[in-house]
């Protein structure tokens, strides 16, 4: 006869119970010898949520095996009995049990198992108590005290989620040894209500302590402890442990971090133990790309981690396509006690295009810092920019100085081929020097997906531009907007997706726009088809009007999905074709156009 109330057994993993299975393989090998029967099973009295989870951990229920005879079935059909017993109870339903029937095959029939569940109610918790297995003074001693909200779930995980919460609570309010120990359940069978124990130990109340820094080879451990996020001497908090390690990692030089609380001293201190394991300081990569546009294009580019051990990232890249060339070298290092980054560039370019040729040598360096989870950046810089453009016979030479001011939120999940989140940014920079005039773009992306597995995705940009206090025939060429290309409207050449001169070359303008909407379609594992259209306007008003012809192109094409990002190959038509426009534009690059 049951007792009334009884101590429910702890919430251990349902699979540990099943160990004792293995002893039993050896009847799928006399199954395979002597051709064993078939059977069925079925389970009643559960209801469908449950009953879904129950059949997961039921050898008969998922067909595992074959069984020879009526008792190796009856033997697998109580192992899977007791197992819905302890699932019953790890699920809440303490006073449930579970039972089952065998049928008999008889005259060539298939033997049939019928699992009876009876759950019972499902138990609710009244009452969280806490108990600590050592004696520290100034604990909290309930859930209440902890801050962590009862619900009053009596399934195991929702004791064991508490359980941790409770746990995080003590992390939190400075005892950074607190474990868990045990927990367990009493149980009232004649109201269906429980009470929950949970034990604890939870060591001495501790200060943090300096970091102590292991396995920085390369990294200077006096950078790496400006990094904390805490104060020498305040109560120890392990969330801000979780903070200086995210730190860490987002510097990008180490392969592994471990960042743990050290033993308390007799004064109350807690030093921080950091392990940590050096990334490769160098990487080489390259790109090559190739368009009816702008010819065929590649990039080379050599970064150096760490280069003076106060986690600074340095940069030479080198790219060119047949309008464009440039060396650009960059390199950033971080300021942990601003939480900002500083950043200095400079870059040579030689554009040759149907709308000018310019070469240009750009100085420029500021500050970047990141916000909100990082998906934020803001940055700010101060640049130096000369360029001599020649133009119909003419040579211009430019001198200018700019502020550029930047703010971006970045929430997507990749560089290549982004699946969630969208990226917008506005710009503005202001000039001054040969002449005075401020530029700002405006530009997002995103996309949507449809169907199971994400099969359809709808992506979409957007971006505008718009110059004031200066008009279009005192702007340099190199300074003025143009639309057309790969990266713009796809379908035109490069640059010409708006209005032409009397030689048919480009004369850009003060504002522009251009977006574009394109649909994907996965078909075999690595292999997505893309349909697109893109548009964009130039005008010479310093505002975008939306009132101005637009430049349309549409068309399709193949991504193949590889290792290191999709292979994209595209072909564009132009909607309204121009006698000097081509019949069509072939597009191949690595990764998504937006």
């Amino acid at each position: 006869m049951l007792r009334k109330r009884r101590q429910v057994s702890d919430f251990a993993d349902i699979s540990k119970t099943r160990l004792a299975a293995a002893g039993f393989a050896w009847l799928a090998l006399i199954a395979q010898a002597h051709g064993a029967e078939t059977y069925k099973a079925a389970i009643e009295g559960a209801p469908n949520g449950l009953k879904a989870r129950l059949a997961q951990i039921s050898d008969l229920m998922k067909g595992a095996r074959e069984y020879p005879t009526a008792a190796a079935l009856r033997r697998a059909a109580r192992r899977d009995a007791q197992a819905f017993g302890e699932a019953l109870r790890a699920a809440g339903y303490y006073a449930g049990a579970a039972d089952f029937r065998l049928i008999p095959g008889d005259n060539g029939a298939k033997p049939e198992v019928i699992f009876s569940v009876d759950t019972g109610p499902a138990f609710r918790i009244i009452e969280y108590e806490v108990l600590y297995e050592d004696e520290v003074e100034g604990r909290p001693l309930t859930f209440a005290d902890a801050g962590v909200e009862t619900k009053g779930a009596a399934d195991g995980a929702s004791l064991r989620a508490r359980q941790e919460e409770f746990q995080s609570a003590l992390w939190r309010s400075g005892y950074p040894a607190a474990e868990i120990v045990a927990r367990r359940a009493i149980a009232n069978f004649e109201t269906g209500e429980a009470s929950a124990v949970f034990v604890f130990r939870s060591g001495p109340k501790a200060k943090f302590g300096a970091p102590r820094i292991e396995g920085a080879e390369k990294t200077d451990p006096v950078f790496l402890a400006r990094m904390k996020t805490w104060e020498e001497g305040e109560e120890f908090d392990r969330s801000k442990l979780n903070s200086y390690s995210n730190a860490l990692r987002k510097t990008g030089l180490f392969a592994s971090i471990d960042v743990a609380p050290g033993a308390i001293d007799e004064n109350g201190i807690a030093p921080v133990i950091v392990r940590l394991e050096e990334r490769k300081q160098r990487t080489i990569g390259a790109g090559v790309s190739y368009s009816t546009a702008e010819g065929p294009g590649g990039r080379l580019f050599f970064e150096h981690r760490n280069l003076f051990g106060h986690g600074e990232n340095s940069r030479l890249e080198i790219a060119g396509s047949e309008v464009e060339q440039s060396f650009t070298a960059t390199i950033a290092r971080p300021l942990p006690r601003l939480g900002a980054r500083a950043f200095a560039s400079g870059a040579f370019e030689n554009e040759t295009t149907d709308a000018f040729n310019a070469r240009s040598l750009k100085l420029s360096g500021g500050l970047t810092r990141n916000w909100l989870n990082d998906n934020l950046e803001t940055r700010g810089a101060l640049a130096l920019e000369t360029s001599k453009i020649r133009d119909n016979g003419t040579e211009e030479r430019t001198y200018f100085v700019s502020t550029p001011l930047s703010v971006i939120w970045n929430s997507e999940n990749d560089l290549l081929n982004p699946t969630k989140g969208f990226r917008a940014s506005w710009t503005v920079t202001p000039y001054t020097g040969s002449d005075s005039f401020t530029q700002t773009e405006l530009a997002a992306r995103g996309r949507v997906h449809f169907g199971g597995d994400e099969r359809v995705t709808l992506a979409a940009r957007a971006a505008l531009g718009a110059t004031f206090a200066n008009t279009l025939e005192n702007l340099p060429r190199n300074k003025r907007f143009y639309a057309g290309g790969g990266g713009s409207v796809r379908g035109f050449s490069f640059q010409e997706a708006g209005p032409l001169d009397a030689d048919n070359d480009p004369i850009g303008g003060l504002s522009r726009i251009d977006g574009a909407l394109e649909a994907r379609f996965k078909t075999i594992k690595n292999l997505q088809f893309a349909a697109f259209v893109d548009a964009g306007s130039v005008s010479s008003d310093n505002l975008p009007d939306f009132n101005d012809a637009f430049f349309i192109g549409y068309g399709g094409g193949v991504r193949y999905f590889t290792p290191i990002g999709p292979l994209r190959v595209d072909v564009a038509f132009p909607l309204d074709k121009r006698e000097t426009d081509s019949d069509f534009q072939l597009y191949i690059a690595l990764g998504q156009p937006f």
